[in-house]
C-alpha cells in the first residue's frame, strides 16, 4: 500500500511550485491532465501515491521536476489561466498532508510591488533594492541605527524601589479574623 507524502506548495499568478517530501525519491510516474497531478515514487523502504486536484486546470506539458536534493521533489506547473486561486485543491478544506511553503509564498499585492517596481514605479519600497540597513543609517544615531535617546519617561524617576517584602511581619488587619 503507497503512503501519502506530505506536500508544500506556493503560487504566483500563473506558476505553481509544488514540493514533495519524499527521502531519495525515485519518481516512478509524474503526469499532470487537466485540473490533476498524479505523483507515484518510491524511497528505499517505502511507496508514495498522491493525486492533487487543483483549483482550476494546468498545462499539463509545463509539469517540470527538478531535483538535485534527496529529500524532496520540486515540481513547477503552469496555470492555463494566469489567476491567483483562493485554495490549490478543488475541494475546501483543511488537508493534514498540504502545507503552504512560505519560502517560495508571494501575495498578490507583492507581485503587483514588484512588477511596478520593475517598471520604474516605487511601489511600496519593499520590492527589490530595499535596504532596511541604509534606511535605519539614515534615521540617524550614528551606528546604523535610530537614535531612540529623546523618548525616556520622566516618569519614571519618581517611582520607589522595589522592596523586599517576604520578611514582613502581617498587618493587623490580616490576623484579626
Amino acid at each position: 500500500m503507497s503512503k501519502q507524502p506530505q506536500v508544500l506548495w506556493a503560487q504566483r499568478e500563473s506558476l505553481l511550485f509544488i514540493t514533495i517530501e519524499v527521502d531519495e525519491a525515485k519518481i516512478e510516474k509524474l503526469e499532470g491532465e487537466g485540473n490533476k497531478l498524479h505523483f507515484a515514487g518510491s524511497s528505499k523502504t517505502d511507496k508514495y501515491e498522491t493525486t492533487l486536484e487543483f483549483f482550476d486546470e494546468i498545462d499539463p506539458a509545463s509539469v517540470k521536476h527538478t531535483g538535485s536534493s534527496t529529500r524532496v521533489v520540486e515540481i513547477t506547473i503552469h496555470k492555463k489561466k494566469a489567476a491567483w486561486w483562493p485554495r490549490l485543491l478543488e475541494t475546501k478544506g483543511k488537508v493534514h498532508w498540504l502545507k503552504v511553503d512560505f519560502g517560495k509564498w508571494k501575495d498578490e499585492d507583492e507581485d503587483a510591488d514588484e512588477a511596478e517596481a520593475d517598471a520604474g514605479g516605487l511601489g511600496n519600497g519593499m520590492g527589490s533594492g530595499f535596504d532596511l540597513n541604509s534606511y535605519m543609517s539614515s534615521l540617524g544615531g550614528g551606528a546604523g541605527g535610530a537614535d531612540f535617546g529623546g523618548l525616556e519617561d520622566d516618569e519614571d524617576d519618581d517611582m520607589p524601589d522595589l522592596e523586599d517584602n517576604e520578611e514582613e511581619e502581617p498587618k493587623e488587619a490580616d490576623t484579626k479574623a
